[in-house]
């Protein structure tokens, strides 16, 4: 027996209707419903972070900055404890707490490019791996602020990169005061604008990743920038795949030396791994030294100098990132390497190609690789100046990559081969590409100037062409017709092909037939025509100027046969 489902009262809403079913039908349904419900929240996407609904008051807002900002601070700070008593323990110092927290303070403010001082000497040369951690956190940290505060970009973002710069800064030059008593830092207010620097920097990032580019920036990139941060990026990831590849391939090739090293200056396992870790510190320095050298610009330590186009012997840091430098011999192959940032801006110029489309115009096809080669240039050049510095003054020091000469070799191996990639073919067409014969654009502007030329004596041309004696033509086709003389011209320009000097003989007929019309007007023969020769071509030509006697003419030539035809 079929039992229809329970329908709702009247009058009331159908999530308010009482149910009509027996207790277990009803029972049944709640915990199917349940059921259904967990099925739901189990297959409920992912959730973003909260957004905020930017309406709390001052001091939530606050209170969300301090925790993002100090959160940032102690954050890192902590992190770097761990890493600090491993390098002080490996060092053969008892480790204790506050012999660690005493020296993360200075690798805190190394982690912030801030140089400082030992026993007088200062040590500028920091690893860049920590500054890259602190980026990322501090980027995290100011994401999740501006969240919070409701992620409005002129609202929230301002306040977040401001909270960030000045903690930064603030604590800067507190650890500057709480460094041991043989370091120091060697400019307070250098430290200060450093660290200020990093953190906005750094918070930057994360607020532009939380909110996205303002709606300035996105109407800038709706057109040939776009298309140049699209190249950068290709050009730039390609750059660290080089980086990469050629310190790699340094590291294979002095394999040995690097061993021997480090079993020198750390002859244990656990002072082998304090070496390993700061080697991996040093990482992206090396990186960045790699690039420089595969740039042609080359890496100095001391007064030894490498590169691919020549070195300067001198001695090497016993450090495993410095001995795969050679500073004795290059390879005579090691010139090939400068290729490699060719075809890094041969697929930044693809990318930018491909970014702007096929109906772009030369400009924009230029302009798009020329500022894509100048981001990447800019983005080589700052690295390589954050990680070299001086070196306590010894016999390694200054450590150079050269910035300088990073930038220029940049733009020229990177930025002319994007150019040519992204607009070589339009380019060819409006430049003159040289050769002993014209240009074929020389070509075609000398055919336009004719054609123009032309076409401004148009009306001239039929003016003449009308004013010369027209119906002195049909006059001819007749002369013809009957017989008779078929090598009659009336027209002042007309030349034959088969005469060189035409145009006296038809000047001397026409003055002929002029005589030989007045003849007709006193009864003479039409075979008299060929008799006058001694006239010149001036005197048909000012006698007839409007071309009224060619219509004369026409009816005395034509009066004789008629008056024959009469006899």
């Amino acid at each position: 027996m079929s039992t229809t489902p329970p329908r709702p009262a009247r009058g009331r809403p159908a999530s308010r209707a009482r149910s009509t079913g027996s207790a277990p039908e009803r029972s049944r349904g709640g915990r199917a419903t349940a059921v259904a419900d967990r099925e739901r929240g189990r297959r409920r996407p992912a959730r973003t972070p909260t957004r905020g609904t930017g309406t709390g008051t001052g001091l939530d807002r606050l209170r969300i900055l301090l925790v993002a900002t100090m959160g940032a601070v102690l954050a890192g700070y902590t992190m770097l404890v761990p890493v600090a008593a491993l390098l002080t323990g490996t060092g053969g110092v008892a480790v204790t707490a506050d012999g660690a927290l005493a020296t993360a303070v200075p690798l805190w403010l190394g982690a912030h490019l801030i140089p400082v001082a030992v026993d007088g000497h200062p040590f500028g040369v920091l690893p860049l791996l920590p500054t890259l951690v602190v980026v990322a956190l501090v980027a995290f940290c100011s994401r999740w602020a501006v969240l919070r505060l409701g992620g409005r970009v002129r609202h929230d973002a301002g306040a977040v990169v401001a909270s960030q710069a000045g903690a930064a800064a603030a604590v800067a030059v507190l650890a500057g005061a709480l460094l041991p008593r043989d370091m120091a830092v060697t400019a307070p207010w250098a430290s200060m604008i450093g660290a200020g620097l990093v953190a906005g920097a750094a918070a930057g990032i994360g607020v532009v990743h939380a909110c996205g580019a303002p709606a300035a920036w996105k109407r800038v990139l709706a057109g040939w920038p776009g298309a140049a941060l699209a190249g950068a990026r290709v050009a730039a990831a390609a750059m660290l795949l080089v980086a990469a590849l050629v310190l790699t391939v340094a590291l294979l090739a002095s394999a040995s030396d690097v061993a021997d090293t480090a079993e020198r200056i750390a002859p244990g396992a656990w002072a082998g791994v304090g070496v390993l870790v700061l080697s991996i510190g040093y990482l992206p320095n090396a990186l960045v030294g790699a690039l420089s050298w595969a740039l042609g610009a080359g890496v100095s330590v001391g007064i030894a100098r490498s590169g691919p186009f020549g070195v300067e012997p001198g001695p090497l840091p016993p450090f495993p990132p410095a001995v795969v430098l050679p500073v004795t011999t290059v390879p005579t192959a090691a010139v090939l390497v400068v290729l490699l940032p060719v075809v890094a801006g041969v697929l930044g110029g693809i990318a930018c190609r491909r970014a702007l489309g096929e109906d772009a115009p030369v400009v924009d096809r230029v302009a798009a690789p020329a500022l894509a080669a100048v981001v990447v240039a800019v983005g080589a050049a700052v690295p390589a100046a954050l990680a070299g510095g001086a070196l306590a003054g010894g016999p390694y020091d200054p450590v150079s990559f050269h910035p300088w000469a990073v930038l220029g070799c940049a733009l020229l191996l990177v930025g002319i081969p994007a150019v040519l990639t992204c607009a070589g073919t339009e380019l060819a067409r409006h430049v003159p590409m040289g050769g002993t014969d014209r240009s074929r654009t020389a070509v075609d502007r000398t055919r336009a100037a004719r054609d123009r030329r032309r076409a401004s004596t148009v009306g001239e041309l039929v003016e003449r062409r009308r004013t010369a004696g027209a119906p002195a033509r049909r006059a001819d086709a007749a002369w013809d017709d009957d017989g008779g003389h078929g090598d009659f011209y009336p027209y002042p320009d007309a030349v034959p092909d088969e005469e060189p000097d035409g145009a006296g003989r038809t000047a001397a007929r026409r003055a002929a037939a002029d005589e030989d019309t007045t003849d007709l007007d006193h009864g003479d023969d039409v075979d008299d025509v060929d008799d006058v020769d001694d006239h010149g071509p001036g005197d048909r030509r000012a006698a007839d100027p409007t071309g009224r006697r060619a219509e004369d003419r026409t009816d005395r030539i034509t009066r004789p046969r008629d008056r024959s035809r009469d006899d």
